[in-house]
């Protein structure tokens, strides 16, 4: 496990920049006898949370740790801003679609791999990191998980029967989906589809990829969100699509066999879905958005 061990004094230039940058304070100036100043790394109640910020900070790299893969220098890392524009970043994320229609080509490991990497290192509540991932990319494995998906469906049609019997016990969201009219007819549209071999849930994506971890807090599901932007943004970079799917999100949230059936191991829960793909569509323009909901209190 990644771990903060020291300070390299002979490396060590006194800057205090350590100091400056440590949130819980573990770093500190000390001074010997003779009034010479050092500083101290100390972490006796494992405050640490392996955020890494002495290590980016230290002019000298005199900082010592283990269990982790070495940091990544590059000139840039000074300045992000001369590695993206914002004009740049804007016309990237714009230009990212939810893809539903993918070419009859599998994905590289080195694609796949690219992917998680990238997911590796988006942020997390108190760098907890603590995320794991399922990686579908065998057909038979992709079609068995969209069968038990589409229960979700059945469950559904089977409400909808009954809608005039169970609205009085239901509000909000699942109330307006009963009385509403469409939801026959998509139902209808999803089971029309299916009987046609036409996969309404993974659209024939080649990878799925699952994240899931243990509850250990409530930013549990923010921490996943984060790592799955993160992963959709370099499939983005590679020329891929992809999109995050709901239903197999719902499903596995809800069912502790279907979790189990796909390695989900006990205690976590599913946090979100998406596939990845090569696109079969060209996207020639951004679409608008709606403006923002704003309170800005100046």
């Amino acid at each position: 496990m990644f771990k903060i061990l020291g300070i390299d004094k002979e490396k060590c230039i006194k800057c205090e920049k350590c100091i400056q940058s440590c949130s819980v304070e573990l770093f500190s100036v000390e001074r010997t006898d003779d009034m010479e100043k050092k500083i101290h790394f100390a972490d006796t109640y494992r405050f640490c949370f392996r955020c890494g910020h002495c290590i980016s900070v230290c002019p000298t790299e005199a900082i010592l740790y283990e269990g982790a893969d070495e940091a990544f220098n590059f000139k840039e890392a000074k300045n992000p801003s001369l590695l993206l524009s914002y004009e740049d970043f804007m016309k990237f994320t714009r230009t990212r679609r939810s893809t539903r229609v993918f070419k009859n080509q599998q994905l590289s490991e080195e694609e796949i791999t690219k992917i998680l990497e990238a997911m590796r290192y988006s942020p997390s509540a108190s760098n907890r990191q603590n995320r794991h991932y399922i990686v579908l990319s065998k057909e038979e494995d992709i079609a068995f998980l969209a069968n038990k998906v589409s229960h979700l469906m059945v469950k559904a049609r089977r409400y909808l029967k009954l809608k005039y019997l169970a609205v009085p016990f239901t509000s909000g969201l699942l109330r307006k989906r009963l009385l509403n009219p469409k939801t026959k007819v998509r139902l209808d549209d999803f089971f029309k589809k299916k009987s046609e071999g036409v996969d309404q849930i993974f659209f024939n994506a080649p990878c799925v990829i699952i994240i899931h971890a243990p509850s250990y807090s409530r930013m549990t599901a923010s921490d996943a969100g984060i790592a799955i932007t993160h992963g959709m943004l370099a499939a983005h970079s590679m020329g891929l699509g992809t999109c995050w799917i709901g239903f197999a999100q719902e499903y596995l949230s809800r069912f502790k066999k279907g979790r189990k059936q796909i390695g989900v191991p006990r205690g976590h829960n599913v946090y979100g879905v998406f596939i990845v793909g090569h696109p079969e569509q060209e996207f020639l323009r951004a679409p608008p958005r709606r403006e923002i909901y704003l309170d800005w209190r100046k």
